[in-house]
């Protein structure tokens, strides 16, 4: 019998799938069942209670930011790339344009 199929990546992901349901199943069995406890929901923070306020929170900034590193990311990839020789100037006018999408990204839109 040729076990070499039990390494191949479909049969090796159910096996390890089933162990890990299989593990979840024992661990749901021997759970200590909880009781719900007098102020687990409310809010503390540093030893201390106090009123919980809503927040307005806003994912401009880290769309900003995400942009900005991808931004660079391609840049320097295709920087790296670029071949020696006069051809190599034409980058330059590819980091100008860099440069200004990433001075829009700073300008406010309010």
């Amino acid at each position: 019998m040729d076990l070499s199929v039990l390494l191949s990546p479909p049969v090796a992901f159910i096996i390890c799938l089933l162990v890990s349901i299989a593990i979840y199943g024992f661990g749901r069995l021997v759970e200590e069942k909880g009781k719900p406890a007098d102020g687990k929901y409310e809010p503390y923070a540093c030893g201390e209670e106090y009123q919980a306020e809503k927040t307005d929170f806003g994912y401009r900034k880290f769309y900003i930011a995400a942009i900005f590193f991808t931004i660079m990311h391609v840049a320097v990839l295709t920087i790296a790339t670029v071949p020696g020789g006069a051809v190599a100037f034409r980058a330059l006018i590819y980091l100008a344009a860099i440069a200004a999408s990433i001075c829009c990204l700073y300008v406010e839109f309010d």
